[in-house]
């Protein structure tokens, strides 16, 4: 529908554009909202009831590719950046199952280094939209917010699996550590995200101890940098609602 003018010029179609941009934050909360439940499954639903042990790097390959091309599309708004972000999830993926099917330790290696850049990719894909947002706080951001803080966990798991792999004497642990696939790293990654650090894997190197740390400052930093984003969308959006009514 579109606005009628008096003076006979072609009308705006404002009441187009507005519906447009409703239908593009709507996409954007599906993306967000199915990425988020993707995460939880690959993370925390199917390592418990044992799913893909048998054949675990194939369906960790499988569940990766799925969760990349979910994290992806949440940039289909952002033009450029979602080209980028197709490209390195493109290239990822390509590398992660190359490395699966001629497996050798270059390739391994390589492709664990492009799914860390891509996980960071899909993490600042999300960042721009809390952080760069004026709007107030919705659900939606809320799940963005804890999508990026599980994402955390997943690139320090994989950060972890590449040390190991470098040097298999970087860690002690009590427990059995895979130098092959991060789901096996996804454990001390959020327990050290979250400060619990429970003591069954120690970091002996320089260089694990270093990301170890590095992880906790950034769990820690992040959940207070959050809540203070939040609150102040929350009291932007407040003081323009109370100005436009003062109008």
């Amino acid at each position: 529908m579109k606005t009628p003018t008096l003076n006979g010029d072609e009308p705006e179609p404002i009441n187009d554009e507005i519906s447009d941009r409703a239908a593009d934050t709507l996409g954007s909360q599906i993306n967000i909202s199915i990425f988020l439940g993707l995460i939880i499954l690959t993370v925390f639903v199917m390592p418990s009831i044992g799913f893909g042990d048998k054949n675990e790097r194939w369906y960790g390959s499988i569940e990766f590719s799925i969760l990349l091309g979910a994290g992806t599309a949440i940039a289909w708004r952002r033009r450029v950046l979602f080209l980028l972000s197709s490209f390195i999830g493109l290239l990822t993926i390509a590398v992660r199952w190359f490395a699966l099917l001629a497996p050798n330790r270059s390739w391994e290696l390589s492709s664990e280094v492009a799914v860390l850049i891509a996980v960071l990719m899909i993490s600042w894909i999300l960042l721009l939209q809390i952080f760069r947002s004026a709007a107030p706080t919705t659900v939606v951001s809320i799940q963005g917010a804890i999508a990026v803080y599980l994402l955390f966990g997943l690139a320090w798991a994989n950060a972890y699996l590449i040390v190991i792999q470098l040097n298999p004497h970087s860690f002690q642990s009590t427990i059995g550590l895979s130098t092959s696939s991060a789901t096996e790293w996804y454990y001390f990654s959020y327990v050290t995200l979250t400060t619990l650090g429970y003591g069954e894997i120690t970091p002996l190197t320089r260089i694990a101890r270093v990301l170890a740390a590095g992880e906790a400052v950034t769990g820690q930093l992040y959940l207070a940098v959050l809540i203070a984003r939040l609150i102040g969308m929350e009291i932007t959006s407040s003081q323009q609602k109370l100005a436009r009514e003062s109008e």
